[in-house]
Order: C-alpha cells, then sequence, then structure tokens
C-alpha cells in the first residue's frame, strides 16, 4: 500500500527541486528522504527519479502519480482538520501570514478577536510577501496566509491552495505638490506618468507585478529612478521630489506629507486583489481555521468600500 507520507515527500521533492531542500522543508535528513522515496518506488513497481547531472528529475510515472497524490493529500487535510477539531475542542494552534499592509489594517485586529472570543486559542503571526507564503502554506509551515493575487504568480493556481477573495485595493497617484499634476484632483489616466522617474517596489514583490502589469496595460513601462518596498518611504521620496508612484489605498501612511499629492486614477486604475489562502481542505466547517477565515472577512468588510475608491 502507499505511503501517504512518501507521497509528500515526493511533492516536496517536485516542488523544491533536490533531495536537500526537500530535506529541509520536512524536517527530516536527506537520506530518509532517499530512504521514504526508495520504499515509494519499490511500492508502486516504478521508476519514480532519474539522475540528471548532480541532481534528478521526475519521471513519467512519478508525474502519474503526483497528480494522484494531490488529491489523497487534500483528503488527509480534512481528516487531520477534523481530528484536530474533535481533539483539540476549545484549543487550538494557528500560524498566520501576511504581508506589512495586510497585518496593520486587519490580521492584527482578527487576531487579537479571535484570541479574545477563543482565549484557549494560540496564534502566531507572521509578515512575509505572497509567493513566499504560498510556498510556507504548501511547505506546512502556515496554516492561513493573506496573499495578493498578481500576475506571475504560479502558486496561486495550484489546486492545493484555496483562495477566497477578501477586499480589492485600488491604487492611487502620489506626486510632489510642485509639480503640474499636483494642481489637478485627479488624473486621467496612468499613462500621464509614463514619462516620470519612478518610485517602485522591489521587483520580487507582487505590488511590484501588479503596477507593471497595469502600466504594459496603459501602453507605456515605467523608469524605476528609485526601489523600496515600504510605501511610507515611498511616499517620502515622492516629497521630496524625487518621482512619481501609485500607492493602494490601504498602503497610504496615515499622515500624508504637504508637499505631496495623492490623486485618483479615473481609467483603469492599478489594483491589487486581496484574497485567504489555506490549503485545500485544511479549512473544514466549524474548525478553528474555518472560524478565523470568517473573522477575516467580517473585519475586512468595513474596508472595502473605502479601499476601492
Amino acid at each position: 500500500m502507499i505511503d501517504p507520507v512518501h507521497l509528500r515527500t515526493l511533492r516536496a521533492l517536485a516542488d523544491h527541486g533536490t533531495v536537500v531542500a526537500a530535506s529541509e522543508t520536512l524536517h527530516l535528513s536527506p537520506s530518509a528522504v532517499s530512504q521514504q522515496l526508495t520504499s515509494l518506488a519499490r511500492t508502486t513497481g516504478c521508476t519514480l527519479l532519474e539522475k540528471r547531472g548532480r541532481g534528478v528529475v521526475l519521471t513519467q510515472p512519478a508525474k502519474i502519480l503526483l497528480e494522484h497524490a494531490d488529491a489523497i493529500l487534500e483528503r488527509f487535510e480534512q481528516a487531520e482538520s477534523d481530528m484536530r477539531s474533535y481533539q483539540q475542542g476549545d484549543a487550538a494552534v494557528l500560524r498566520v501570514g501576511g504581508f506589512s499592509t495586510s497585518l496593520q489594517h486587519f490580521v492584527a485586529e482578527a487576531v487579537s478577536s479571535a484570541l479574545l472570543r477563543n482565549p484557549g486559542w494560540s496564534i502566531q503571526i507572521d509578515e512575509v510577501e505572497s509567493e513566499e507564503a504560498m510556498a510556507l502554506l504548501l511547505d506546512r509551515e502556515l496554516d492561513l496566509a493573506v496573499v495578493m493575487i498578481a500576475p506571475n504568480r504560479p502558486l496561486l493556481a495550484d489546486r492545493r491552495i484555496s483562495l477566497e477573495p477578501l477586499i480589492a485595493d485600488t491604487y492611487r497617484a502620489v506626486v510632489p505638490r510642485a509639480h503640474p499634476l499636483g494642481a489637478l484632483d485627479e488624473i486621467d489616466q496612468l499613462s500621464r506618468l509614463a514619462y516620470e522617474p519612478w518610485v517602485l517596489s522591489r521587483h520580487w514583490t507582487s505590488c511590484h507585478e501588479i503596477v507593471m502589469a497595469a502600466c504594459a496595460v496603459a501602453g507605456f513601462q515605467p523608469h524605476a529612478a528609485h526601489n523600496t518596498t515600504d510605501f511610507a518611504a515611498a511616499v517620502a521620496m515622492v516629497g521630496h521630489g524625487l518621482g512619481v508612484t501609485v500607492i493602494p489605498m490601504l498602503g497610504l501612511p496615515r499622515h500624508v506629507p504637504e508637499s505631496v499629492r495623492v490623486l485618483p486614477i479615473q481609467e483603469s486604475p492599478p489594483t491589487r486583489h486581496i484574497a485567504v489562502a489555506v490549503r485545500s481542505g485544511s479549512a473544514q466547517p466549524g474548525s478553528p481555521l474555518a472560524q478565523f477565515r470568517r473573522l477575516l472577512k467580517e473585519v475586512v468588510t468595513p474596508l472595502a468600500a473605502v479601499a476601492s475608491h
């Protein structure tokens, strides 16, 4: 009989590419990972790995097995979730991840409310970018993550992940008050900023992907004069005349400097779509994870009208 633990090991190898990387993810020794994969190959009667250079690649039988493994592991997630809910009763241990502005605006509030309502719960928060959060979910280092839906993020389409929309956060243009556009109350389209120096998020972030995609639709590629992952720092740079930027509504600092103007974009503004992600099958009805996901949506609801206008 195929051991589901060995299926999880095969999945880790497929996700991370090497036995060493898979062993680190699974908190096993490389030899233990190799032994499990050898046992899985013996059980199935198929060669699952082939040597290529110094590494290994999955054979076609291994790829076929992975298609079944994902469905099997999802059912195990459901079973483990049901058992945890039964065993824990009023107790729960959750690990929650999210990017910076989500923590500031609603994740911390949701965690606080959950702990007040459920004194036996323990919840740990980790600040992580969306792509990292998805990988941590699959590696079982997180139970739930608040993520941004962005282009070029293949893990967002992974069927092992269940996504539920939370909020749409629309971007505003931020320009120096002394700039000619600073005299306006709004700009008609993003292309009005096409020839300006830009303050952009770092290229590996979801925010960068969202803005670059919106600029491409508007017919230009922004010139990145400066880079920062901190929205308040980006606004400060604009205030000192170093460029222009666009910032999502939830990312704007509470106190915007007098030296900048924040302008709505009327036509096709960039929008980041924020969702809550869990492993498929892990948030069964009534489970602590399902309760916390529902609480997140309650906390986010009042913000929706502000963020989308």
